[in-house]
């Protein structure tokens, strides 16, 4: 009876981790951070507010300010070493 009570438990543990990462990975989400890598946080702020995903409306800023912040200093680091 231990046995299959631990079995249960592992099993409840298996089912959480998975919904976690399930609305961790969810396909809006990606879709947003896809969006705001290729284009810019402009085109994933319109992405998230055209379907009206207002909770991501602000990580689409950020994380397309900062991927701007980001790669200028990379192309800065690179024209300096192949310059």
């Amino acid at each position: 009876d231990a046995a299959s009570a631990a079995d249960d438990d592992d099993d409840d543990d298996s089912t959480e981790e998975k919904g976690f990462w399930r609305n961790v990975v969810a396909p809006q989400r990606l879709l947003v951070a896809s969006s705001a890598a290729i284009g810019g946080p402009a085109t994933a702020a319109a992405l998230a507010k055209s379907f009206e995903w207002k909770s991501l409306l602000t990580p689409s800023l950020l994380v397309g300010n900062v991927g701007y912040a980001v790669a200028t200093f990379i192309g800065l680091i690179f024209y300096g070493v192949f310059r």
